[in-house]
């Protein structure tokens, strides 16, 4: 393996004990592009579940994590000012323990823009890093979401994008919407990594009660949850049998989720919460069909991750999905058309489709797995090194 330069990874999301599924995309590029060189990551955040500053390194060969924790501000008139100077602080502490330690840091990558670029040009400054890239994953952009707001955000937003030397964004939708807002760069569309090694078709038992799964944050806004439920609602007062597993969720969206099922008297939901990833697979697995019903997505994880697990995929063609989901591999329903799917539901609970569960597995592994999405970054980066010498 060639080690002879390393990449910072600075998220403005990233997994913790307390959310541990909060920008996991972020870390998994960071852990796709550490099978080929260095990879060190910096991430400072506040919490509520603490009462003193908390320092985790963790270190698997290349990947080189560097968290620091400290408890939120109880001061409500100076809290936004206290947490400033303190990320400031945190990232200087974390620029001199990395400097010790590691001399190549010749690049650096932006996950996700707002807020950790407010720190970039001190840490830029620390460890004298002349070339960055921006993975934007935000959907703050899209007009569905309409949250790129506030004249900080826009003006930090615009400038780190236009001196960027590489954009990746996940979607040309994603794109489009960021050009209207005239942010102007070097852009490349690159997926997020889909854990093809966990994430795989496993052979079971057909039955005649069909079994749904929908992994999400369970976002009413973003993800629609409260069509999903109130179409499996009908569904199920029309006498039709099935179960529904739902994925994910915390504090109030959860609550609100499990609120409307009980108004809906919809009885063959089960609610897990938030899972941990190497535990997913086997509700994927143990399932017929993945039921999303997004107003808008960058990407959806959820969708390819039950790709890769060969089960059909009911879906909106939000993100570019459009271009990956075939009838072979599922339904595209259009966005806000709960007849569409009902519909949708109802075929496969009619076993009204065939399931591709190698092909579509194939797909996945081909276009998003851990190898060649980190090969891809780790080309880019070489390509960086010959423009050097």
């Amino acid at each position: 393996m060639n080690n002879h330069f390393s990449v910072l990874f600075l998220p403005s999301w990233y997994p913790t004990s307390e959310y541990p599924t909060h920008g996991i995309f972020i870390r998994n590029h960071a852990k796709a592009l550490s099978n080929y060189c260095n990879v060190i990551v910096l991430y400072v955040y506040s919490s509520d579940e603490i009462l003193d500053v908390v320092l985790e390194h963790h270190s698997n060969q290349n990947f080189n994590e560097y968290i620091i924790a400290f408890p939120k501000s109880k001061i409500p008139v100076l809290k936004s000012f206290i947490h400033f100077i303190k990320y400031q602080y945190y990232y200087f502490r974390l620029c001199l323990l990395v400097k010790k330690h590691f001399q190549n840091i010749r690049y650096a990558q932006i996950n996700v823009i707002y807020p950790v670029s407010l720190f970039f040009f001190l840490i830029k400054y620390l460890l004298k890093i002349k070339i960055y890239t921006v993975f934007e994953q935000w959907t703050g952009y899209l007009k569905e979401d309409n949250s790129f707001k506030g004249f900080w955000r826009k003006m930090i937003t615009k400038r780190m994008i236009k001196n960027a030397r590489k954009v990746w964004c996940l979607c040309d939708y994603q794109k489009n919407a960021m050009l209207q807002h005239q942010l102007y760069g070097n852009y490349e569309i690159l997926g997020n990594v889909i854990n093809t090694n966990i994430f795989l078709p496993k052979e079971r038992t057909i039955s005649s009660t069909k079994r749904f799964i929908h992994v999400s944050t369970l976002d009413k806004k973003q993800k629609n949850i409260s069509s999903i439920l109130k179409a499996f609602s009908e569904i199920e007062k029309e006498g039709h049998h099935f179960e529904l597993i739902i994925v994910g969720g915390k504090d109030e969206y959860l609550l609100n989720a499990k609120k409307l099922a009980q108004e809906l008297n919809l009885k063959n939901v089960e609610f897990t919460g938030i899972l941990p990833q190497e535990t997913l697979p086997y509700y994927y697995q143990t399932s017929d069909a993945l039921v999303m019903f997004s107003n808008y997505e960058t990407f959806c994880v959820a969708v390819y991750e039950a790709l890769s697990c060969g089960i059909y995929v009911i879906t909106t063609p939000v993100a570019d999905l459009d271009k990956i989901i075939s009838e072979k591999f599922g339904t595209l329903v259009d966005i806000g058309n709960e007849q569409q799917l009902k519909n949708a539901i109802l075929k496969v609970i009619h076993q009204q489709y065939q399931p591709y569960p190698d092909e579509a597995h194939q797909l996945v592994k081909h276009n998003f797995s851990e190898e060649v999405i980190g090969k891809k970054f780790y080309d880019y980066y070489c390509s960086l090194e010959h423009q050097r010498k």
